[in-house]
């Protein structure tokens, strides 16, 4: 299993807010890295394809309200994974997030997805963050 974490931010918004806002795939779009492409959406699935890499499928899993959004690999996926927006409550308007991958991947594909996954990881914080400033 290929594990990747995304640096905490903290985002200025409640934990509520920021899981409301999570718990539609329709929202993500607009946080998505720009390597992401051909994206479709529903309220609990999605579906796109990162330039160079592969297209991913995904549902949302076992969500804990303002704490916790999971994402899980459904469909043709080339591996099995699952991501994880952690919601930490601060005060009643800010809250720490940060989004982990997890992947069932062999070692020959972990090597050449993990800096991409990295940075599209990073990428979702950042813009999490930079829609709440």
């Amino acid at each position: 299993m290929t594990t990747i974490t995304s640096h905490k931010k903290t985002i200025a918004a409640s934990a509520e807010t920021i899981f409301e806002f999570l718990s539609d795939f329709n929202n993500l779009q607009d946080l998505m890295p720009n390597k992401v492409v051909n994206w479709n959406s529903t309220m609990t699935t999605c579906a796109f394809t990162i330039e160079n890499m592969a297209h991913m499928n995904m549902a949302y899993g076992k969500n804990i309200k303002n704490e916790k959004i999971e994402m899980v690999s459904e469909g043709k996926n080339p591996f099995t994974y699952d991501l994880s927006t952690n919601i930490s409550k601060i005060d009643e308007s800010n809250s720490e997030v940060s989004v982990v991958f997890n992947g069932d991947m062999n070692a020959m594909i972990a090597m050449m997805a993990k800096k991409p996954l990295q940075n599209f990881v990073d990428v979702l914080v950042d813009r999490l963050q930079e829609k709440y400033s």
